[in-house]
């Protein structure tokens, strides 16, 4: 009796929503918003029909309904080899299968919320429709969410499918049994499965086979799952249109397992290896590009001048070597229109394996970069001749009019001109001398750190090319002491990064507070090609510590696996990084402003990252975001207790950082517009409703 009143306040309820959308089409009169997706109201064949035979399905609404992106949201399971055509028409979606359907086989068709309504685009959220060809439907699903791995941001539209062949390969050469796509929030269900165990993956499928390969982005679970369900009493709330409680009944529920399955994806980062560029961009410079990165770095032989030894050439490489520039540092290459060399290098093959091989490359000067250098050359050489001529002219127009005052009668009259003439000529002179001495090419050595410096920085340096020698008798180093300037010792300059030759650091260590003064006397610093650099000075100041902040956290709870904390900005980008020594992790020394932290489950030790690896069965670290913002003020010291597993992972990003949002509905920014909208919960749902998915339902309970 019980259910069957529970039943007729349900049917009473949809029959009075049903009522209340047909008076509530349009605004005309600028009347409530229309907030209600379309109601499914019947199909042909049934939901869940038995003994299918046809191919066409036919599904009805109570008003007009539209499709969005529904090549890109509708899935439908198993898989077909060539896409049913799906068309709204009116109230009706018709879908007409091309494939021939399989005997004895449940269908699946998962609309996620492509289905809209005409009037507002309000979408039917998580509709699907499923019908077999057989005497029985399977009816078991599971369900969960996918996570990018690396920032914990929901992986919206992505497939997730499943194999019931347990064999590690299966999700390389096999199509999935069943798949469902990810929504907005991540989450997935994967409908109308048979009892049975399977491995269940997450695919962002590039190029649409339903297959993994080595450069997409994955997921895998390492356990098999066993899909199950069992009936659970709850008490159901039922609302009214504008979402107010009208009832609250108790009732039976089915609940599928598993409904928490967290698929962590990412990307190997595997490519091809292969060289990608060659070329010569100026006479000096040789420029190699290849495909991806490496650990072996190529070698470079000449063969045409023939030539042993590597001494023509200074490298400058990224970090991971995969960019490369040889500078020339022969001044009989740098004149040759081309050159002729061999590269060995490391490549993958055929077996999807690096073995080395060598290629003879050509590097001859662009003939566009060629005619643009002489043209220059040209240009400077009449700009200085032009120079050249104006002076002279200047000075023999002077030398002509001191000869016309020596006859002059008015002797005052003379010696004042000549005093302003003089005074005129040595002006031309120096500006002549100082242009002359403009012309003449120096290495250009700058500094980089600005007029005020932070506590813990170094000054840095930077050059366009490659230094030869440098002299630290030639940098002073001085600190002010009320107005008396001190000479401080002077640290010799480095390189943090062996791989980065154009950036030079000075680890200085400053008084907080502090005025200093950098001098380097020209000739102390010289490029490969034999220039000297100019003169360089700057004052500038070092911060006070009372203008930082200094930074906390008690990560909680203590593991034995290593741990670090990255602390980020507004955007999500990596600021600072600090081990966690003892539970604690501690940034000192931070400029103010807001930030948010992230800590990594360090699982191979080596201070990064990593992905995972689907071939070594190897799992993306595990990662885990305070969830809140962390505002740091200057003079202030900020502790605070984390305790990495008090929400689930899905919650912990804040909401402020977080970059893949559920999409806003149609009437969601009319009332913003309107100023009518409230506080934005990113996380509640249109009209709770129970499902058996944890991943739904347990916002509902918190």
């Amino acid at each position: 009796m019980r259910l069957e009143n529970t039943t007729y306040l349900i049917v009473a309820v949809l029959v009075g929503a049903l009522m209340y959308s047909c008076a509530t089409i349009g605004r005309p009169g600028g009347g409530p918003l229309d907030k209600d997706p379309p109601i499914f109201v019947g199909s042909s064949p049934r939901q869940n029909a038995l003994k299918f035979s046809g191919n066409r399905v036919v599904l009805n609404f109570d008003e007009i309904v539209v499709l969005k992106d529904q090549s890109e949201k509708v899935v439908i399971s198993p898989l077909q080899k060539e896409m049913p055509t799906i068309r709204a028409q009116g109230r009706s979606v018709t879908i007409e299968f091309k494939d021939t359907l399989l005997p004895n086989t449940t269908y699946s068709i998962d609309f996620a919320n492509s289905i809209q309504d005409n009037n507002e685009n309000n979408p039917l959220e998580d509709f699907a429709f499923a019908f077999s060809t057989g005497d029985s439907i399977d009816s078991l699903q599971v369900s969960g969410i996918v996570l990018s791995a690396r920032d914990l941001e929901p992986m919206q539209g992505v497939i997730v499918g499943i194999h019931s062949n347990l064999d590690d390969s299966a999700f390389t050469k096999l199509q999935f049994d069943r798949i469902a796509r990810t929504n907005d929030r991540g989450q997935f269900t994967i409908r109308n499965l048979k009892a049975g165990k399977y491995r269940i993956y997450a695919l962002n499928d590039m190029d649409r086979d339903y297959k993994f390969v080595r450069t997409e982005d994955m997921a895998f679970l390492l356990d098999t799952i066993i899909p199950g369900a069992y009936q659970e009493a709850t008490m159901d709330t039922l609302f009214t249109k504008t979402y107010a409680v009208d009832t609250v009944v108790p009732g039976m529920h089915t609940v599928f397992t598993p409904n928490d399955i967290l698929l962590s994806m990412s990307n190997e980062g595997y490519a091809s290896q292969y060289l990608h560029t060659y070329e010569r961009v100026e006479f000096n410079r040789i420029y190699v590009k290849f495909a991806t990165k490496s650990d072996t770095l190529p070698t470079l032989r000449l063969l045409n001048p023939a030539r042993e030894g590597d001494d023509w050439y200074r490298l400058e490489h990224s970090e991971f070597n995969d960019s490369l520039v040889y500078w020339i540092t022969d001044t009989s290459l740098i004149s040759r229109d081309s050159i002729q060399a061999e590269l060995h290098y490391l490549r993958t093959d055929t077996t999807d394996r690096l073995s080395y091989a060598t290629d003879t490359l050509f590097f001859n000067v662009k003939s566009m970069f060629k005619r643009q250098y002489e043209k220059a050359q040209e240009e400077k050489a009449k700009q200085t001749e032009e120079l050249r001529e104006e002076y002279e002219r200047n000075l023999e127009e002077f030398r002509k009019r001191a000869e016309d005052r020596k006859n002059e009668k008015d002797t005052i009259k003379a010696e004042m001109e000549a005093r302003s003439d003089s005074m005129e000529l040595a002006r031309i002179v120096r500006a002549w001398r100082k242009d002359s001495i403009s012309k003449v090419p120096v290495f250009d050595f700058k500094l980089l750190s600005t007029a005020s410096v932070d506590v813990d920085a170094p000054l840095q340096f930077t050059v366009v090319e490659p230094i030869d020698s440098i002299s630290m008798a030639g940098f002073h180093l001085s600190y002010k002491e009320d107005t008396i300037w001190t000479d401080v010792p002077v640290p010799e300059l480095v390189q943090d990064k062996p791989f980065d030759i154009k950036t030079w650091n000075m680890p200085v260590k400053w008084e907080p507070g502090g005025t200093y003064k950098i001098r380097v006397d020209s000739m102390s610093v010289y490029g490969i090609y034999g220039l000297p650099n100019n003169t360089l000075e700057q004052e500038f100041s070092v911060k006070a510590l009372e203008e930082y902040s200094n930074l906390f956290l008690n990560v909680m709870p203590a593991d034995s696996s290593a741990m670090f904390v990255e602390l980020l900005s507004s955007s999500d980008a990596v600021m600072r990084t600090a081990p966690v020594v003892d539970g604690y992790a501690e940034f000192l020394n931070v400029t103010p402003g807001d930030y948010y932290a992230r800590v990594v489950i360090d699982a191979n030790g080596n201070g990064e990252w990593d992905p995972g690896n689907y071939a070594l069965r190897i799992q993306p670290e595990e990662v885990y975001y305070y969830p809140k913002k962390l505002t740091l003020k200057k003079n202030w010291d900020i502790e605070q207790s984390w305790n990495i597993y008090e929400l689930p992972v899905d919650l912990q990003k804040p909401v402020e950082i977080k970059k893949n949002r559920p999409e806003k509905k149609k009437w969601e920014e009319t009332e913003k517009k309107e100023g009518t909208d409230e506080e934005e919960d990113e996380f509640a749902d249109p009209l709770p409703i129970y499902t058996g998915n944890k991943y739904t339902d347990y916002r509902q309970n918190m």
